[in-house]
């Protein structure tokens, strides 16, 4: 997921419940000596706080190019001479000093959907002095079944009618085979068949990695129709936790509805079991049992993929570049400093004239790559 654009940020700069959250575990640890990390600053919102709760300084890191706008929103707020902005991964990026805290924001919807711990924990293993202080420092993935139907016909079960007069229906199984994410609105209406359960603990502290294989075990309380399992986080800022369950205050981050498909209907007393899967930068798997019953689903199925994709994806493939990438290493060739932007495009014209339609496509094919990886 990319936050390239200042108005991606609109949610989280606006994010009032969680950033007061966040304000107050920051502004309980800052003293004028504190040495201040916010990593993955985006805007900056975290680490404009510490800076104005008195931090020596805050170092905002950042891959995307608004970590300048960041320090702008610093300069002009009066803590300009208190922050200093990096653009890069903090695999990448030498900091000056040690950090007496790090502040992030790198849980996602799912706490390993975006595969960002791994960056906080180099941080945390490089960069933070003994004793220093990680906000959040522990998460959770909680989980419990809900009965959510019209959304799962909408989502799911409308493959099965036919549209325009045609079939569609033998695609249902992709759509019942990720995660579903309704409005604030509708996933706080879904009646939970049985009380949740922590399926994940990770304390940010000390973790190393990011496997997860867990398993839960529900009694359901009320009668349903069990339409999957919904599963959402909880944080730990200084002294408090804050969520994104149906019952929690609204926040940008949004539960995610792991789908049964079809939807089973179960009883009070009914035992349901439940296990997810994932292993770092892999697909989602989960799967569902009640008596005799098993049910599985991944994200893995709910990708298109045919024969030829499946064998690429082997350990023991040997790749080779198709056209598209022969374009690309052709254009990260050129970039050796001796040649503008407009020369690049007009000697990829040249050598490609199947892949570029015009020189306005491929001057925009090349500001793309000298966006990414160039300097």
């Amino acid at each position: 997921m990319s936050y390239a654009d200042v108005a991606d940020h609109h949610s989280m700069v606006f994010d009032e419940t969680r950033n007061r959250a966040y304000a107050a575990a920051i502004e309980r640890v800052i003293t004028p000596d504190s040495v201040v990390l916010d990593l993955g600053c985006g805007l900056g919102i975290h680490g404009l706080v510490a800076a104005r709760a008195g931090a020596r300084k805050v170092y905002f890191v950042d891959p995307e190019v608004v970590v300048h706008s960041a320090l702008e929103v610093a300069q002009r707020n009066g803590l300009g001479d208190r922050v200093q902005a990096f653009q890069g991964r903090i695999e990448d990026i030498e900091l000056p000093e040690k950090v007496d805290v790090i502040v992030s924001v790198f849980t996602g919807n799912m706490l390993y959907m975006e595969d960002l711990l791994p960056s906080l924990f180099r941080a945390r293993d490089r960069w933070l002095k003994p004793g220093g202080v990680l906000i959040p420092d522990a998460a959770q993935l909680v989980v419990a079944p809900a009965e959510a139907i019209g959304f799962h016909d909408e989502w799911i079960g409308a493959w099965s009618r036919p549209h325009l007069g045609f079939d569609f229906s033998h695609l249902r199984r992709f759509a019942a085979n990720r995660f579903l994410a309704g409005s604030r609105e509708q996933s706080s209406a879904w009646p939970l068949l049985a009380p949740p359960e922590v399926l994940a603990e990770a304390d940010l502290r000390t973790a190393s990695d990011t496997v997860l294989d867990h398993q839960a075990a529900f009694g359901i309380d009320r009668a349903g129709s069990c339409s999957g399992v919904l599963g959402w986080i909880r944080l730990h800022l200084g002294d408090a936790w804050i969520g994104t369950g149906p019952q929690d205050p609204p926040l940008h981050w949004t539960p995610q509805l792991m789908p049964l498909d079809p939807p089973w209907p179960v009883q009070a007393g009914d035992r349901l079991d439940f296990a997810l899967r994932r292993p770092p930068w892999g697909d989602w798997t989960w799967t569902l049992g009640n008596g005799s019953r098993s049910q599985r689903h991944s994200t893995f199925l709910g990708q298109a993929l045919r024969a030829s994709d499946l064998r690429s994806m082997a350990l023991d493939h040997r790749p080779r570049r198709n056209e598209q990438g022969e374009v690309l290493a052709h254009a990260l060739a050129l970039m050796d400093g001796s040649r503008t932007r407009a020369d690049i495009a007009a000697l990829l014209r040249e050598h490609h004239p199947r892949r570029f339609a015009d020189a306005r496509e491929a001057q925009s094919f090349v500001d793309a790559i000298a966006r990414n990886h160039g300097c």
